[in-house]
């Protein structure tokens, strides 16, 4: 699952070299694993990054934005209006995290067919 995560980053612009994306690789593999993650981002997924990478969950929430911030200001716009639809700003991390979530389950079940 991880080739997926990576693939799916890279595909919407996240540069490897911010911190950020390994807190969204972290983030989306958590929520892959257990969706309730997805409803609790701030109460639970960010301190478990944080817990994971010695870090803290304020820490943790920014990186994960300026990642996103740079992948929407340097990426496709085709690519984000495949994903999320007409959009004017870069979306919220809960948003970004959710839907790179759907979007690799449904890659999966498109795959397992």
């Amino acid at each position: 699952m991880n080739a997926e995560i990576v693939e799916l980053l890279r595909r919407v612009g996240v540069p490897a070299h911010v911190l950020g994306y390994t807190y969204l690789k972290d983030a989306i593999r958590l929520c892959l694993n257990d969706g309730t993650y997805i409803r609790e981002i701030i109460k639970r997924l960010y301190p478990a990054i944080a817990k994971r990478e010695n870090s803290t969950a304020s820490r943790v929430e920014k990186a994960i934005r300026h990642a996103i911030e740079i992948s929407w200001n340097g990426s496709d716009p085709e690519v984000y209006k495949s994903l999320f639809g007409p959009v004017l700003h870069h979306p919220p991390n809960s948003e970004f995290i959710a839907t790179l979530t759907e979007q690799l389950r449904l890659e999966q079940g498109a795959a397992a067919e």
